[in-house]
């Protein structure tokens, strides 16, 4: 389904989606494939639903494209892409993602990927999606006349990597341990109260 993002409560880390068809779905940050904090209000989703959730809750919400609107598009232009799901076989996930291209033609892209290599490289799979978009806009850039792509041992090695390098840089650099010195108010030379 796809909708409109109609409110997000930051404190709550959810929102809500207001459908085509003008019925309303909630939603929490772990439901969003990609960066909660990239969401705003007017923004447009795609998602799925679970109806068996309260208040029929949204799940695997997915931003569109900003140019999904499709005015001023050049012909020649990459196409919008939209995750549609996945399937598993084994080991081996696929993901669907449909392309619609400015004249609204829609062509079907699978990206798979290996989920050992996932585990060996401590990728979660709800990155995935993301992952597997970013693979695909590449490919697209270069070609697209396949329709199959995978997503490999170098990309999420190479993601992992970058992953990594923030966490360190993010790293505090000081040490929040209490200084030597003189005691704080109240308490004798030695640190300890009698």
């Amino acid at each position: 389904m796809t909708g409109t993002i109609v409110a997000i409560a930051a404190s709550t880390r959810s929102g809500t989606i207001r459908a085509e068809d003008s019925s309303r779905f909630v939603f929490s940050a772990t439901a969003v494939l990609g960066d909660f904090d990239a969401l705003a209000v007017g923004q447009r989703v795609s998602f799925d639903v679970d109806r068996t959730r309260p208040r029929n809750g949204a799940v695997c919400v997915f931003r569109e494209p900003v140019a999904s609107i499709g005015f001023g598009k050049k012909p020649d232009a990459p196409p919008d892409l939209r995750y549609m799901g996945f399937s598993q076989a084994a080991n081996v996930r696929s993901y669907r993602f449909d392309a619609v291209a400015v004249n609204r033609l829609v062509q079907q892209y699978v990206v798979t990927v290996d989920l050992t290599l996932m585990l060996k490289h401590r990728i979660s799979v709800q990155e995935a999606p993301v992952l597997c978009l970013r693979k695909l806009t590449a490919d697209l850039k270069d070609s697209r006349k396949s329709e199959l792509h995978e997503l490999g041992n170098d990309e999420l090695s190479a993601f992992a990597s970058s992953r990594a390098a923030v966490a360190e840089r993010r790293k505090p650099r000081h040490s929040f341990r209490p200084r030597r010195g003189s005691p704080p108010p109240g308490l004798p030379q030695g640190g300890r109260a009698r």
